[in-house]
């Protein structure tokens, strides 16, 4: 139930930042989803690079296959 954690907030002096069915939301909460946020997007910021990083070398070797091919054919 939401009113108990909220009331005590409330009472602290503290108001929420979001209220939602799952709950009130308050500023540390959210400091630590923003924490964790900023690690998630991170690790995605490097995965994306190492995948941009492994296209490229992919493309490179299909570019030298074809050449080999086109060389091969007699073109």
């Amino acid at each position: 139930m939401i009113v108990t954690p909220t009331y005590s907030a409330l009472a602290a002096g503290r108001l929420p930042i979001e209220i939602s069915t799952r709950g009130a939301k308050f500023a540390e909460e959210a400091d630590e989803t923003a924490g964790s946020n900023e690690v998630a997007i991170e690790s995605l910021e490097r995965t994306v690079s190492q995948v941009v990083d492994e296209l490229s070398e992919a493309v490179f070797e299909i570019d030298r296959l074809k050449v080999a091919v086109t060389e091969d054919d007699g073109g």
